[in-house]
């Protein structure tokens, strides 16, 4: 028997065999016994020397070299001069492998049968059911109504984003709160593009009009109405800068001219805080920045 054999399965003690063989064993070489037994069938052959034995049996060296001499004489195990091995156990352990094979070969061809039955009967089930034709025929109707959601006719596709894109534009851009504004030299030349009359901005202004406005639209994102797109957002904050109220009194001026007085009359009648240039968008309303927008388009 080699260390490779199985030694998973369980070890089988026949009482009769066991008594009749251990008759003059004394209780400690009995218990002996069954250590060695357990030995041989997880590594096989055992060393024939006294050390060895002993260590296997917890007994002592003179006490093992009678154990040895009582084993032999019941022929339950025999020896080669080297090693120990038992014709007995070798056996009894090709017996329970075999019977293992055997259960599990059964076991198996049982499954594979209960297996192909089920599926033959589960396939018979789908094949004359009738329901199973409205639920295919349904599932057909729910994928072509999916894909024709998912495409938009053209006339709609030109005119505005589709749902996706715009999810997809909402999950992209950052907050209006950690938007990167155009530049005081950008804004000032967006705002010359936008309007002949728009105000020419200083750093302090500038830095005014973009913290009044990130604040109003950070109010708005919370309300689930945000600027999608940061094209959309320099638009809306030229038409921002260009609607408040201190430039609108004084188009007739220069551009430098109309700034430099709104920006001093804004500083006797008002306080030049983020939140005062928010107060007067909101009073304007958003309906001048959409006209704004109708009157460019």
């Amino acid at each position: 028997m080699s260390k490779s054999d199985d030694v998973g399965i369980w070890l089988p003690v026949y009482i009769g065999d066991m008594l009749a063989m251990t008759t003059r064993f004394s209780t400690e070489q009995v218990g002996a016994l069954y250590l060695l037994m357990m030995d041989y069938w997880k590594n096989g052959e055992v060393p024939h020397d006294n050390k060895v034995i002993a260590a296997i049996t917890r007994l002592s060296t003179n006490k093992s070299k009678t154990f040895i001499k009582l084993l032999l004489s019941i022929q339950l195990f025999e020896s080669n001069g080297e090693l120990l091995f038992s014709s007995y156990l070798d056996e009894k352990k090709e017996t329970a492998t075999n019977n293992r094979k055997m259960k599990s070969e059964r076991g198996k061809k049982g499954s594979d049968a209960r297996w192909g039955k089920n599926q033959k009967s589960d396939s018979d089930n789908i094949t004359d059911d009738p329901s199973n034709a409205q639920a295919s025929s349904k599932t057909c109707l729910s994928n072509t109504n999916d894909i024709l959601e998912q495409c938009p006719s053209s006339s709609s596709s030109s005119n505005k984003p589709s749902l996706s894109q715009s999810n997809n534009n909402r999950s992209n851009i950052d907050p209006i709160k950690d938007w990167a504004a155009p530049t005081l030299n950008q804004t000032n030349t967006l705002l010359k593009n936008a309007s002949s009359s728009a105000p020419v901005l200083d750093s302090k202004a500038y830095a005014n009009h973009v913290k009044s406005f990130k604040t109003y639209y950070t109010e708005q994102e919370l309300k689930n109405n945000p600027i999608l797109t940061d094209d959309r957002r320099c638009d809306v904050l030229i038409a921002w800068i260009n609607n408040d109220r201190q430039y609108q009194s004084k188009n007739s001026k220069s551009k430098g001219e109309h700034y430099e007085s709104a920006s001093k009359t804004n500083q006797k009648n008002a306080p030049s805080n983020a939140f005062n240039h928010a107060a007067h968008y909101v009073e304007q309303g958003q309906q001048d920045v959409d006209a704004y927008f109708d009157r460019m388009a």
